[in-house]
Parts: structure tokens; sequence; C-alpha cells
């Protein structure tokens, strides 16, 4: 069975397709969820949830006893081309930010040798980056083609009410009491992206936990600095 990539590169647990607000990407979220195309690309601006859905669907994928390989190209400077050697015999790869490596020839080919052989063995590939394929700058023209042989979604970010309900429900998975006015104390005091949330929830599960203390306001300010 193929090993789990170094470098903490892994899956994430806690992180799941329930955890998601859909917003107005319900099509997205849907057909991620239920169906196994050979390829699936989703793009989008950054904090609008793309890595987010890429562990979830490693974590179903998990579930179903299909080994999956997430990879953040965003660590480029750590990792190398040659890591994708091997992924074939993975059931699902996820490979995020796409775009870090555009240009990059050792990269591109890297990607490109990866998508032909996971077609040979019947995986299936999903990838992210901040754009649709026809303006990602692919210096590599099978690449190029190759991106636009799937599904593509664009990924958009949530709106107020949408960013609200997803501090309400990621408090009520931890086991923690979060009001609407505590929920809208923090976001009007902070960046709005789903991964900034995300972590922000994370800090003030633990902080509460260790002062045993609910998430009112008061508390809030006090934990954040706000």
């Amino acid at each position: 069975m193929p090993q789990q990539l170094p470098l903490g590169i892994g899956i994430r647990p806690s992180v799941d397709f329930s955890s998601f607000i859909a917003g107005r990407n319900g099509e997205a979220l849907s057909h991620l969820r239920s169906t196994l195309d050979p390829f699936l690309y989703l793009w989008g601006d950054s904090g609008v949830g793309k890595s987010h859905l890429l562990q979830a669907a490693c974590g179903l994928a998990q579930a179903e006893g299909r080994q999956p390989a997430y990879l953040p190209l965003k660590s480029e400077q750590e990792i190398d081309p040659a890591m994708l050697d091997g992924l074939e015999g993975f059931g699902l790869v996820c490979l995020d930010d796409l775009e870090r490596i555009t240009g990059h020839k050792d990269w591109e080919q890297a990607i490109f040798n990866l998508f032909n052989l996971l077609r040979e063995t019947g995986a299936q590939l999903v990838v992210t980056a901040d754009c649709p394929p026809a303006s990602l700058p692919v210096a590599l023209p099978d690449l190029a083609s190759r991106l636009t042989w799937g599904p593509c979604y664009h990924l958009f970010p949530l709106d107020d009410d949408e960013r609200l309900e997803l501090l309400l429900a990621s408090a009520e998975r931890r086991g923690m009491s979060m009001s609407v006015e505590t929920a809208s104390f923090l976001l009007q005091r902070t960046p709005r992206d789903i991964h900034f949330l995300t972590l922000l929830m994370d800090r003030l599960d633990s902080a509460s936990m260790a002062a045993q203390r609910r998430l009112t306001i008061p508390f809030v300010r006090e934990t954040l600095n706000l």
C-alpha cells in the first residue's frame, strides 16, 4: 500500500464535507462528493475553501478504501517533482495550488506524466488553482490541454450570513456554545476567509477548554486581543 507523504503533508481527519458551508458552491460540492470523474479542476481566490474540499475528498476516499494523497504545491520550496513518482498507485491524488508550479518545466512534465499514469490506473486526480485552466500560464502545451479534460468549477466566497453560519456550526461541532452576537463580533474584527476562520475556531476551542470558559464576547476579545 502507498505510504503517506513526508514533510507533514497529510490529511486532517477533522476536515470533512459536513463542515463545508456550500453557499453558491453547492454544485461543485455535490459533484466532488458523488462522482469519480478521472479529473476535476476547482478554482477560485484564496480563502474560498479549495484546500478544505481537497482534504474532505481525501477523507471520503480513505473511508471508501481508496488510498488518497494530498500535496500542497505552495510548499514547492520544500518538495521536489520526484515526489510525484509512484502516486499512480493511489486511488485519489489531490494537487493544491497548481498555479505555484506553472512555468517550471520539471514540475509541469512531472504532473503531465502523473496525469497520464492516473488515467491508465483508473485513479482520480483533483487539482485546485487560482484561475481557470485557460488562464493558467502553463508552458507545456500537452499539460495545458489535459487540464481542460474534466469538469471545472469556479468556487465563490461566502457572504456574511454564510460566514456566520460557518462559525456557529464550527462551534457546535466542537461542543462549544457560541451566540450569534459573539460570532458577529468575530466577523467584524477578523479576516473572513474560510481557512483563517477555521484556524481561529481551533484556537478558541483550545483556549476555552484550558480556561473552562464559554465563548462570550469578553472572553473572545481577551483571547484574541481584539
